[in-house]
């Protein structure tokens, strides 16, 4: 066997089995799905280091914020990174969205993939949502509480949903410890099982060529 043979078919098994000769240029993709991704691992890595410190309780998240930011070393970096890094995430995700439509690889046999990237979208703008109401002060309890009921005005699911967030007929103790969970577990968790499978049907069904 060939030194670095295993390297480099590792390598070429992450691309397309399909790649339009013009693909291979940055400017057809401006590593903007790329990107995201390093965006969202960065947000993991940020987030598991300001979970050792923050305290999902109603009337200690705050404080707790507080202490990071300006108690714990380096806790105001970490907690800008993670801020910025989520932002920079959903601009990076809006433009890779717009690339994709432009080359039209929403067309099939794409269209499934386009399906899960919306997806994808959904659940990045309720991980950063609810990373948002993690602060617990008076601004994001009122955008809480907004973003509640208009959960509770969707028709026949409207109530249970809004149970489900809030964890009973009102905002609560247990509304801050949902969000968490949605947060930190549920909502990531669901994006890496689509985000793999995102790579895996791009790797199945290959870039899309530009447009006529």
């Amino acid at each position: 066997m060939k030194k670095g043979y295993l390297e480099d078919s590792f390598w070429k098994h992450l691309h397309p089995l399909k790649l339009p000769p013009e693909s291979i240029r940055f400017s057809y993709t401006f590593c903007l799905g790329g990107s995201t991704f390093f965006l969202f691992f960065l947000l993991i890595l940020t987030g598991i280091l300001l979970a050792f410190y923050y305290l999902p309780i109603q009337d200690r998240a705050y404080p707790s914020i507080t202490r990071i930011t300006y108690l714990v070393p380096y806790g105001g970096f970490l907690r800008t990174l993670h801020y910025w890094s989520g932002q920079l995430m959903v601009l990076a995700l809006i433009l890779h969205m717009i690339r994709v439509f432009y080359y039209r690889a929403y067309r099939p046999p794409r269209q499934l993939n386009w399906w899960v990237g919306l997806c994808l979208f959904l659940l990045t703008l309720l991980i950063d949502f609810s990373g948002y109401v993690l602060r617990w002060d008076a601004d994001t309890f009122a955008a809480l509480q907004v973003a509640t009921q208009l959960v509770r005005e969707i028709p026949l699911l409207g109530k249970p949903l809004y149970i489900l967030f809030v964890g009973g007929p009102e905002i609560g103790a247990l509304t801050a410890i949902r969000f968490y969970l949605f947060h930190c577990l549920i909502l990531p968790g669901l994006m890496i099982l689509l985000i793999f499978y995102h790579f895996w049907r791009v790797r199945k069904d290959g870039l899309a060529g530009r447009p006529l």
